[in-house]
């Protein structure tokens, strides 16, 4: 298993009410270009639905396609939508990262939003500070 050291946390950029899920967003991946990127897989480890349902995407053993610089020690999760979640959403987020934090022993400074890793990057949309007090609720 490869060590991880980071959990990055995305946004699919997609409108707030499109329901869609880890297929979708890996034909957006592996798609050739234009249409897509042309990656061999998914970019994101796992992905939360609108309803804040867990699908998983690219295996955690394998390095992730989600933060320039970053893929090979870090988790990538993305939620599905631009600008709101959902409760059901945020929840998924909090309950998976905790997990995540306790198998691979990290903090909550380990976690990290796309756009503080790469900035100019807008991703994830979300008030990480609140996120990571959030995570030891």
């Amino acid at each position: 298993m490869r060590a991880i050291t980071k959990i990055i946390l995305h946004v699919s950029d997609s409108p707030d009410t499109l329901d869609i899920g880890v297929k979708e967003i890996k034909s957006w991946h592996v798609n050739p270009k234009p249409l897509g990127n042309g990656w061999s897989d998914i970019g994101y480890h796992a992905v939360v639905r609108r309803d804040g349902t867990l699908e998983l995407g690219r295996p955690l053993g394998v390095a992730g396609a989600h933060t320039k610089n970053y893929n090979s020690e870090s988790v990538g999760i993305c939620w599905v939508g631009r600008v709101k979640y959902t409760s059901l959403q945020y929840l998924t987020l909090l309950n998976t990262t905790r997990m995540l934090m306790a198998v691979h022993g990290l903090k909550k400074t380990d976690v990290y939003g796309h756009s503080e890793l790469n900035p100019g990057k807008g991703c994830p949309n979300l008030d990480m500070n609140q996120f990571r007090r959030d995570l030891i609720k």
